[in-house]
């Protein structure tokens, strides 16, 4: 009796190795960008067969850990959505992606003359990086611990990295979205209809005077006008 559990026991063992062997991982890494060969930062990178999610860094490179034959899909705001199967089974897996830009849908939304395109880019957005967006902060373990200063790697520590991370990509979220509201008003092509400036002129202009977000949050169309009109003076007496 007693050999035939055991038998029974090494048999369970050796069917939770060989199926681990079989789910042996793969880091699937790479770098995501466009056609014009832009890189695309904060790209979500799911794997559709565990359900794991990462995000591309501000270089468009990205890392996830997967098994052969898990579908790796990549989605960034504007573009349309791509899918990979990792064919490896151990080691790492290079996969560079180039997403294709796509037409303005929006699922869910009702698209009418009462969205700017920035409002609809920006819903577009909220709704891709709800997911990180909409989770509370936590209090970091070991409160403000240097990072490097003999801190032991373990679950908590391994916690806190991930949520200061995820403050991180909030803070980098929020200021994202001021500098693509500022981008949104402050176009080359209206400072060109008021300048007249053009090429290197229009861009040295426009760096020189990139506005900060609260001026455009309370400046009206014309007021936007004479605002634009009043810095091209003043630029143009300091060449």
């Amino acid at each position: 009796m007693k050999v035939l559990v055991r038998i029974i026991a090494l048999g369970c063992i050796f069917s939770m190795v060989s199926t681990q062997l079989l789910k042996a991982q793969v880091i699937v890494t790479g770098m995501i960008s466009d056609s014009n060969r832009l890189v695309l930062p904060y790209a979500t990178v799911s794997n559709l067969s565990t359900g794991k999610r990462s995000l591309s860094d501000q270089g468009g490179y990205y890392k996830i850990a997967a098994s052969r034959n898990d579908r790796i899909a990549f989605t960034f705001v504007g573009y349309q959505p791509d899918t990979i199967t990792v064919t490896q089974t151990t080691g790492t897996q290079t996969l560079n992606v180039i997403m294709i830009a796509a037409g303005k849908f929006l699922k869910g939304v009702e698209i009418t003359s009462q969205y700017s395109p920035y409002q609809i880019d920006s819903i577009e957005r909220r709704q891709q990086y709800g997911y990180i967006l909409d989770k509370p902060n936590t209090q970091l373990a070991g409160g403000s611990t240097p990072e490097g200063a003999g801190i032991v790697l373990s679950p908590i520590t391994r916690f806190s990295k991930k949520e200061k991370q995820k403050r991180q990509f909030k803070k980098n979220y929020e200021q994202m979205e001021r500098e693509k509201f500022i981008d949104s008003r402050f176009t080359p092509l209206l400072v060109n209809k008021v300048t007249g400036l053009r090429g290197d002129s229009l861009q040295l202009f426009m760096r020189d005077n990139y506005p900060d977000y609260g001026t455009m949050r309370t400046l009206a169309y014309n007021d936007l006008l004479y605002w634009i009109t009043d810095r091209y003076k003043v630029w143009m007496n300091k060449k």
